[in-house]
């Protein structure tokens, strides 16, 4: 997806380019390390989502190193291209190696985004929506993610990034390279914001018949809706670089990939905790009561067994076990009731 040509100027200085990245880089793990707190004190234990959430973090900080370690090449590229320094053999030899990271670089910043994207897909699944139509979306709001992201990560031009310093300046520089470039960029980006919005639906679509309070559903709704702030990022990301006939600038480009994929990383995070989904009676969001035969893994732990105690007159303890049918209640739902008697006997 990437041709290079040797630009006059970069549009974020390295202090800058390298200062976001970090920063996201940064705030991306604390919002992770509080997520992966908070799922085992309430859980105590992580889910799929988690995972994803882990590995597009893991995938953000490998991004920020690949630039600490390869920035200077880049602004030295600039500092030639504007005449600024000369192109020295042990220039050429750096530009060389440093242009078989770009197409690794992209695609790590497409794994991130796409990452999250399952988080969300795979958070969503585990509502335990038993409704057929939900199930189907779902499906199918999957397949066409994972076909985005194979189309995404396809074109990416990896000759032009791994084919050689010789082939790179005399092919990835014409018209008709740049022109497959830029339009294979904004497909992608097209990709996307498209995928955000699909997945973006699932939860609508299952809160539109939810029986719970209009103000947690709006709240559930907005919480969701905050990935309206990814795409925004990403249709930044693409109008800063909307001439067909130009080269992308490189600095902008990958700055304005490390924020939005921080960006996406913690909105992932806000939106991740499964406590909002159940309401105040103690009713499963699809309007399924916590005391049927369905386990929901958001409402209940261990359905396993049941225990019913009660104590006698003669202060013994009877402990009936019943298999199969115990969930988890909130605590407006356990009533306890104390009844003393007394007789008196006269002798």
């Amino acid at each position: 997806m990437s041709s290079v040509a040797f630009n006059d100027h970069a549009k974020v200085s390295k202090p800058v380019f390298l200062g976001i990245i970090w920063t996201f880089t940064a705030l991306s793990i604390i919002f992770l390390a509080f997520r992966i707190k908070m799922k085992l004190s309430v859980s105590h234990r992580l889910f799929i989502d988690d995972g994803f959430a882990l590995l597009a973090g893991i995938i953000m900080l490998a991004y920020a190193i690949i630039w600490q370690i390869k920035g200077q090449v880049l602004y030295e590229l600039y500092a030639v291209g504007s005449g600024k320094a000369e192109m020295t053999v042990e220039f050429i030899a750096q530009y060389n190696i440093f242009m078989r990271y770009i197409a690794p670089s992209t695609i790590l910043f497409y794994s991130c985004l796409w990452a999250i994207k399952f988080s969300f897909l795979a958070f969503f699944l585990q509502l335990g929506s038993k409704a057929k139509s939900h199930r189907i979306w779902w499906y199918i709001v999957l397949a066409v993610t994972l076909g985005v992201y194979i189309a995404c990560v396809a074109d990416v031009d990896y000759r032009c990034s791994l084919s050689g310093l010789e082939y790179i300046m005399e092919q990835c520089g014409t018209q008709s390279r740049i022109h497959f470039s830029n339009r294979t960029f904004w497909a992608n980006c097209a990709g996307d914001i498209v995928t955000d919005i699909l997945i973006l639906s699932v939860p609508y679509v299952i809160l539109r018949k939810t029986q719970i309070p209009f103000r947690k559903k709006m709240i559930l709704l907005s919480i969701f809706s905050a990935t309206i702030v990814v795409m925004v990022v990403a249709l930044v990301r693409v109008v800063i670089n909307s001439s067909l006939n130009k080269n992308r600038d490189i600095s902008w480009l990958y700055f304005w990939s490390g924020v939005e994929m921080g960006v996406a990383i913690m909105i992932s995070c806000t939106a991740s905790f499964r406590q909002l989904f159940i309401n105040s009676k103690n009713q499963h969001m699809f309007n399924e009561k916590a005391q049927n035969s369905y386990a929901s893994p958001l409402i209940s732990w261990n359905n396993k067994s049941k225990t019913k105690v009660s104590y006698e007159s003669t202060g013994t303890v009877n402990t009936d076990y019943e298999e199969g049918c115990e969930k988890l209640r909130p605590m407006e739902m356990v009533h306890v009731r104390s009844e003393l008697s007394q007789s008196t006997e006269y002798m």
